[in-house]
């Protein structure tokens, strides 16, 4: 053998030796980078978290000792370059969550959804085609499964409804499931980049498919996952619920288990077993407060108590002893073992009071449910049948994250039909806090727009109490409006303490009045935009505003809050930062 022949197979050895280390590298070294990717960004949303709740605690307990107002009066408004932090801060709060993407004719995505979104996407593919010797198939094609595979942790860890990333992040599980949804569909790109790098290589020789079971299941977990997807968008949940539950969960636990057994063959069954550990976690956690709320905490008459609020919505009652209470705005999930189906099936109710101070009594929990179909209707029914009628329920949670009310200035709560189940405690706890010096609220309102009056006589007894309990540093305005135009009815505004009237006042009204309780509401529609910017014109210090109800209604205090330039400026000059937090359970 010549000198020559020597070196050429010297350097191809070394080149095969190159290219085997890079693909290695690929497979394995990358979609760990990915992960780092994962926590890097986990991180950084724990950090504001933190920085939020640390904010919170300052505003509260060393800015409540101040004597100065946090805003300069109207008439010294004046721009300052100091300002300049709470003006990013306000501008990139509408930029991200306020401006709104139509997709279809029934969704929106917000800019930062859309961000994260594309961030995500274009790490993978980054990750993915990188090094990947001038895009041969042999490098990409099986990075694309350990890409996929090392990411499955992440759909249970974000649909589960007690999970960790929900404690470090403050951000409820409902709206996890969006995160949950992204990371799904980014998952089903890279799973069908593997399919088709795996077609580009060629199934023959030691790949031949037809002789190896295991290339035969990760087909079919491909095909799974893919039908998994296409079934969990939004018109197909919306159509059937329950359907869409029990078809994702069974589809997925099948796709589980056919990627573990395509995946061990190979010796990477490392990449899927996780993915029972966090799903199996969270449901231990869960069935055992499910044990200690409904068993061995339970108290004597445990039953759920049904009436009438109106010929449409019912009011039920029931109590537990919850050893840590719940926060104002949490929802529970409901389970009727005699009127559904299934025993265990359960759906989201908010609590629309406040836990009493003294926890360790059994506590009562008020829900205001509208009668829709299926479950709700069926708990009218049997309310319209025998006002007062107990049922057995099951109660698992509470869950949510509502925002912390307690350091900011001035709070709006709009809520439309029951989304007030939301904004009423919300209301009842601001005011107990104000009360015992543990919030800095100087204003309230509340307003609330309800089909017909009817709907006030129940919410008139806490909305009085609170009037009547809170100090007179604290202005309360009630606006309440009646919708149904065949009522003839008149405005009226209930404060707390002397206060000048809401410049946002100035909306459809009616000369007649017809009091319902110890008010009257208005005849007609808010105009929120009229009355958050007169709210806001006059507000000293931070402003938050909370909205639950119809997506109209939210939509329309979005947009009123979604000014970018006039609000930047506004807060440059010295005038509130604004904290907008919807509040809907979406499917």
């Amino acid at each position: 053998m010549s000198n020559a022949t020597a070196a050429a197979k010297a350097a191809a050895a070394s080149e095969s030796a190159h290219l085997k280390a890079i693909k290695h590298r690929g497979e394995f070294e990358y979609p760990i980078q990915i992960w780092y990717f994962t926590l890097s960004a986990l991180c950084l949303a724990t950090v504001i978290n933190v920085a939020s709740i640390a904010w919170s605690w300052y505003r509260v307990h060393l800015r409540s000792a101040r004597p100065s107002g946090d805003a300069p009066a109207l008439a010294q408004r004046r721009f300052s370059i100091l300002r300049v932090p709470a003006a990013v801060l306000t501008a990139s709060r509408i930029v991200a969550f306020r401006w709104q993407i139509p997709l279809g004719t029934s969704y929106t995505m917000s800019l930062f959804e859309l961000f994260v979104t594309a961030i995500y996407m274009s790490a993978l593919l980054i990750w993915e085609f990188v090094h990947t010797n001038n895009l041969d198939p042999a490098f990409w094609s099986n990075k694309a499964a350990h890409m996929a595979a090392v990411q499955l942790p992440l759909l249970p860890a974000l649909s589960a409804k007690n999970n960790v990333i929900g404690f470090l992040t403050g951000v409820g599980h409902e709206k996890l499931n969006v995160l949950h949804r992204i990371v799904a569909r980014c998952v089903l790109v890279m799973i069908w980049i593997h399919l088709w790098g795996r077609w580009r290589v060629g199934f023959t020789g030691v790949d031949d498919i037809a002789a190896n079971g295991w290339q035969q299941l990760g087909v079919a977990a491909g095909t799974t996952y893919t039908l998994m997807v296409i079934l969990s968008i939004r018109p197909i949940r919306q159509a059937s619920y329950e359907a869409f539950y029990f078809v994702h969960v069974t589809l997925a636990f099948v796709f589980v288990l056919m990627a573990y057994l395509h995946a061990s063959e190979p010796g990477f069954g490392y990449y899927i077993y996780p993915v029972w550990v966090v799903w199996g976690f969270e449901r231990l956690f869960r069935l055992g407060r499910y044990i200690v709320i409904n068993f061995i905490l339970r108290p004597k008459h445990s039953e759920a108590s049904l009436s009438l609020v109106t010929s449409d919505s019912l009011r039920l009652t029931l109590y537990r002893r919850f050893p840590i209470g719940w926060r104002p705005g949490q929802h529970v999930f409901l389970a009727f073992p005699t009127l559904s189906n299934v025993p265990v099936e359960s759906h989201p109710f908010t609590i629309a009071n406040i836990p009493d101070e003294n926890l360790s009594e059994e506590q009562r929990l008020t829900f205001v449910i509208k009668g829709r179909e299926g479950l709700t209707q069926k708990l009218l029914q049997q309310a319209t049948e025998k006002d007062g009628i107990k049922i057995p329920v099951f109660v698992d949670g509470p869950y949510g994250a509502p925002p912390n009310l307690a350091p900011y200035a001035t709070c709006i709560l709009i809520a439309g039909g029951t989304g007030v189940s939301y904004t009423l405690p919300l209301l009842l706890d601001l005011v107990r806090q104000v009360r015992d010096g543990k919030a800095l609220a100087k204003k309230i309102v509340f307003i609330w727009a309800v089909r017909n009056e009817e709907y006030i006589e129940w919410i008139s007894a806490p909305l009085a109490a609170a009037l009547s309990s809170a100090p007179s540093s604290l202005a309360i305005d009630i606006n309440l409006y009646v919708t149904d135009t065949r009522a003839a009815i008149a405005s009226h505004q209930a404060q707390a303490s002397d206060s000048p009237s809401s410049p946002g006042e100035k909306s459809e009204k009616s000369q007649e009045s017809v009091e319902v309780g110890n008010f009257l509401p208005l005849k007609g529609r808010p105009n929120v935009a009229e009355l958050l910017a007169g709210e806001l014109s006059i507000a000293e210090g931070p402003v938050s505003v909370n909205v639950s109800g119809p997506a109209t209604l939210a939509k329309a205090v979005r947009l009123s809050l979604a000014d970018v330039a006039t609000a930047t400026v506004d807060v440059l000059r010295g005038g509130p930062t604004v904290y907008f937090h919807a509040e809907h359970f979406t499917l």
